[in-house]
């Protein structure tokens, strides 16, 4: 809701309270309609983002800008009624998830009848498809955020504009249960508003367990097996998407940085080296974890990752293109290079099911390319930057959904700097030249989302939240920190804007070399164990 919107709200309210006796009725009557349109307002499902058509030649970066959910000035607002039950985004939220609820179907001819591995139809090895739906399913997730509302999550694509209505057969193991879904796209065609109708779009499914048999994770009672995906609500299934129970806390500590790497595909080019350096300044700065999505690599950075799942940092998703899209390597690479717009839609969904793997096990997650790399500027460490950032505001993560975090660019054509204690096969530590402008605040910026704020997430930052009491994101000062981008040259759809706003004008920026003797230690102790030095 516009800021000046709830201005003209409190302003009537407070009004409305100081009436003489004689107008009480009226101005009781025109209160209580008021707040029954805040209430409304704050309930209306808003657009993920607020952006302006544009041809399919500019970049998404330069399409998309925020739209935050204003923050309501509600407390103001509760104070001045008689003994509120709840506020107003409480109220909203609760009528959400009620309104979500559906009630069980009754199928008693499906009990026994969970699908073999032989019935599922499989795409490929790893999208499954209901037959003749033109959905394609990736994982399921069990998401038990909302206290006693449970969901289970499901991240596939859909061929088109397809609003088929599909069902959940939620699989126990001596029952189940089926209920229609509900869905939120994880795209919005204002980004591409050249999209051909057969596009293939992400999209989330998501099942409402009804309140009476939700589950006490800690325990693991009646804990979901998986989830079949219907047309109708008592067919057979052909699909069947495992649900892993989540670790508590109590059972495994949580962690703080969960970092989610798109689709690798790097079947020819060599790119060991530079991402073991990547991998090792990221685990310096403190990710604890990875998260690495692979179409095909060369076989050298295929032991790169594997050193590093065997050290328990790093963790290895295969990833196939869903649908007609093709999948033979070559070919495959030739198809993304060309669709530009597909190949973003395609990376939406390793997005969301790092994220949904990290709900329970990391309290952050960091979408980042490995081109790119997150720096805090008055610390040292991501943990001492958020550390300083809740000292100076305890409730940051109540507010803000995500902390996103400025671009900034180290091309390769800026001079490489000459210190003779840093190896000509570190390609970030040599780049200490950037660009002197930033990218604006709302452009290609890479975010900290918070596991317990987020529905979806997208390359950015969050696209859509999970409380309607948090904005999307926090866009944090550049003397917190910044994103040193590594780019070869300018975008090729950006080329005019780039050379005048970046490429002209050169800054020295060591920040760094702060963490050289360490990192330099490090990869070499990895390039030789790995024989590739």
């Amino acid at each position: 809701m516009p800021q000046e919107g709830h201005g003209f709200v409190l302003s009537c309210c407070q009004f409305l309270l100081r009436r003489p006796a004689r107008a009480h009725c009226l101005a009781v009557l025109l209160f209580v309609c008021i707040c029954l349109t805040v209430a409304g307002f704050l309930n209306t499902d808003l657009p993920p983002v607020s952006v302006t058509a544009v041809p399919s030649s500019v970049s998404m970066e330069d399409t998309v800008n925020t739209a935050h959910r204003a923050e309501a000035e509600l407390n103001t607002l509760g104070s001045l009624m008689m003994s509120p039950p709840k506020t107003i985004i409480a109220y909203s939220l609760e009528r959400q998830v009620e309104m979500e609820q559906r009630e069980p179907v009754i199928c008693h001819e499906l009990l026994g009848m969970r699908p073999t591995p032989s019935q599922i139809h499989r795409i490929n090895t790893y999208w499954q498809s209901p037959p003749h739906s033109g959905l394609h399913l990736f994982s399921a997730h069990y998401d038990a955020r909302l206290n006693n509302y449970h969901y289970v999550r499901i991240i596939g694509m859909v061929e088109g504009h397809n609003n088929v209505t599909i069902y959940c057969q939620i699989w126990y193991d001596r029952e189940v249960l089926v209920l229609e879904a509900l869905r939120v796209d994880i795209w919005a065609s204002q980004w591409d508003s050249n999209a051909s109708i057969d596009s293939d779009n992400p999209v989330m499914f998501s099942c409402p367990v009804p309140q009476n048999i939700s589950i006490d994770t800690a325990k693991r009672k009646r804990f979901p097996l998986g989830v079949s995906v219907t047309l109708k609500p008592c067919e057979f299934p052909r699909t069947f998407l495992s649900i892993r129970p989540p670790q508590t806390s109590a059972e495994v500590p949580r962690k703080d940085f969960a970092v989610c790497v798109k689709g690798l595909d790097f079947a020819v080019r060599d790119m060991s080296i530079r991402i073991a350096e990547w991998l090792e300044l990221n685990l310096i700065l403190g990710a604890d974890k990875f998260f690495v999505y692979v179409y095909s690599v060369h076989p050298n950075l295929k032991r790169v990752l594997e050193y590093y799942s065997s050290k328990g940092v790093l963790e290895v998703i295969p990833l196939s293109l869903p649908g007609k899209q093709p999948n033979i390597p070559k070919q495959r690479s030739r198809y993304l290079k060309s669709n530009l717009w597909q190949k973003r839609r395609d990376e939406v969904v390793p997005y969301n099911d790092c994220y949904y793997r990290n709900l329970y096990s990391h309290r952050f997650v960091l979408p980042v390319d490995i081109d790119e790399v997150i720096v805090p500027v008055r610390t040292s460490t991501w943990k001492a930057m958020f550390q300083k950032l809740f000292a100076e505001d305890p409730h940051l993560l109540d507010k803000y959904s995500s902390f996103s975090v400025r671009n900034v660019y180290f091309f390769d054509d800026f001079p490489v700097n000459d210190l003779q204690y840093i190896p000509k096969y570190h390609h970030i530590l040599r780049h200490t030249t950037r660009s002197a402008n930033f990218s604006p605040k709302l452009e290609s910026i890479k975010s900290f989302v918070s596991t317990d704020g987020a529905l979806t997430v997208f390359n950015h930052y969050t696209l859509r939240i999970l409380r309607p009491s948090t904005a999307r994101n926090l866009v944090l000062d550049i003397n917190v920190a910044q994103m040193n981008h590594y780019r070869d040259t300018c975008s090729s759809d950006t080329v005019l804007d780039c050379h005048d706003n970046y490429l002209k004008y050169k800054k020295r920026d060591t920040l760094i070399l702060r963490y050289a003797n360490q990192l330099i230690r490090r990869v070499e102790t990895v390039l030789r164990t790995l024989y590739l030095i």
